[in-house]
């Protein structure tokens, strides 16, 4: 009877010991597959934090590249230069060949210095004259006098009425005129210009304009256009139709 108690209460002692191991290794499988996920979560979450780092600085970069540049850019096959003193108050108007549309020349209105073009002649109103805002203002101060003006004869000569235009202009305000050499690396057709004044001094009749030096359109009644180097008048006096005439077939002339 002793014996068998004794084992009863051993087996009890083993069947309730045994079960008690279970549960602590449960918790510590529970602990391990925690702390895999808590590892995990934390990998992840750096993953993303430097995706999303990269993700930033690639599109900073995209945007920066999208952000049109403030420099100012040149037109194809020009250079950019510095033009005469400083625009006046009142405003200037400037001649710009543009090699667009088989190549035009464009006045263009402005109250400050062009940045990244070529000009090569400006104007300035005469005393007691005033530009028109408007001009500065509609499309943006450009206004194209002429096209196709570097093809063949005809563009040639469109390119001759085009600077006699330009004067033509200036004399409507009795403006000073200059005009500029074309600029190193500048694809255009060099020119001589001349101003027919009502002045039959010798000398003082037929002006051949020298670049970068400022002429008054007062007075003037004819101007002529020709290919830089062409024989014309310069010292002698000359009757206007034939002033006209000669100018009119070497390039072009027009009455102001």
């Amino acid at each position: 009877m002793t014996s068998f108690s004794s084992s009863s209460n051993n087996n009890n002692i083993n069947i309730n010991k045994g079960p008690s191991s279970f549960p602590s290794v449960t918790k510590n499988k529970e602990a391990i597959k925690l702390q895999s996920s808590i590892t995990s979560s934390s990998s992840l979450s750096e993953n993303n934090e430097e995706n999303v780092e990269n993700s930033n600085v690639s599109g900073i970069a995209a945007i920066n590249r999208s952000r049109p540049s403030t420099a100012p850019s040149l037109q194809k096959g020009l250079s950019c230069r510095t033009i005469g003193g400083p625009i006046p108050e009142g405003g200037a108007c400037n001649l710009c060949y543009e090699p667009d549309s088989s190549g035009r020349l464009v006045e263009h209105f402005s109250t400050q210095e062009l940045q990244g073009m070529a000009i090569i002649g400006r104007w300035t109103p005469g005393a007691g004259k005033k530009i028109a805002g408007f001009k500065f203002k509609r499309n943006a101060g450009r206004n194209v006098l002429i096209g196709s003006c570097s093809a063949g004869v005809q563009g040639r000569r469109n390119y001759c009425n085009g600077y006699c235009q330009f004067v033509k202009s200036a004399k409507l305000m009795n403006g000073d005129v200059t005009l500029y050499d074309v600029p190193t690396g500048y694809k255009a057709m060099p020119v001589d210009v001349y101003l027919y004044y009502d002045d039959n001094r010798t000398g003082h009749q037929t002006i051949k304009l020298i670049p970068g030096k400022s002429y008054t359109t007062k007075g003037i009644l004819a101007v002529g256009c020709l290919p830089k180097g062409a024989r014309f008048y310069e010292r002698e006096t000359v009757d206007l139709l034939k002033w006209l005439h000669d100018a009119e077939s070497k390039g072009y002339s027009s009455k102001c």
